[in-house]
């Protein structure tokens, strides 16, 4: 849990999907470093302090398109890749008019269609200049549980669009998480409930996630079902 991450997109990184992702038991499932079009889709994200985190570093870093800073001079290595014309902007057109479209605001970062689960702490974490933004934002069709039903330790979304809240209780929780079989292969647990909440997310192939016998890997190591 202390301060790793499932996906860090670092520094304004952009053009990244992240879906279809199981994240269990990271301090911050989802990072992104103040990047733009970087679509969030249909992730699993169970017992993670903070589910997803969203910063508005290239808003606030002095080295943007600095000259002395040649890492961060990124408007002439744009230009130089003639960046307006195809393929570039057929292939990416938020990047062809990126100049006249707030380029330092985190734009274009669709959260759709996400499951967290029992997050500690925050469900999403945003400072101050994204929640200003959050206008600009598409947030549709996420959920957030509480699988319990606790008053406390647990985070819920509250007021924050595209979110519905879904709890249990101590007698009926919600069966969404990690289970170790008599393998001691995780498998993934899920409740009927959760088909009837306001979301659309879809199965991730759990049993198809991992290592797998090829011509390459004849054996898979045994796994330990007490590691987890």
């Amino acid at each position: 849990h202390v301060n790793t991450m499932g996906v860090y997109l670092d520094d304004c990184d952009s053009g990244d999907t992240i879906e279809g992702n199981i994240f269990y038991r990271t301090g911050r499932a989802i990072m992104i470093g103040g990047g733009r079009d970087n679509p969030i889709l249909n992730n699993l994200v169970i017992d993670c302090p903070i589910g997803l985190h969203i910063d508005s570093r290239g808003m606030t870093w002095k080295q943007w398109n600095d000259p002395q800073s040649a890492g961060w001079n990124l408007e002439e290595k744009a230009e130089a890749m003639n960046y307006k014309s195809p393929p570039w902007s057929t292939e990416y057109p938020h990047l062809a008019k990126i100049m006249s479209d707030s380029p330092r605001e985190p734009l274009y970062n669709p959260i759709r269609r996400n499951v967290f689960v029992d997050c500690s702490k925050e469900v999403c974490h945003m400072d101050g200049n994204v929640k200003k933004l959050l206008g600009k934002f598409e947030i549709e069709q996420n959920l957030a549980v509480n699988t319990t039903g606790a008053k406390n330790g647990i985070a819920m979304t509250k007021d924050l669009k595209g979110f519905t809240n879904l709890s249990g209780s101590k007698s009926k929780p919600i069966s969404l998480g990690m289970a170790v079989g008599i393998d001691g292969q995780l498998k993934l647990q899920q409740d009927p409930r959760l088909l009837k909440a306001k979301a659309t997310f879809e199965a991730i192939p759990f049993d198809q996630i991992g290592l797998y016998r090829d011509e390459y890997r004849k054996e898979l190591p045994k796994r330990d079902p007490h590691s987890y």
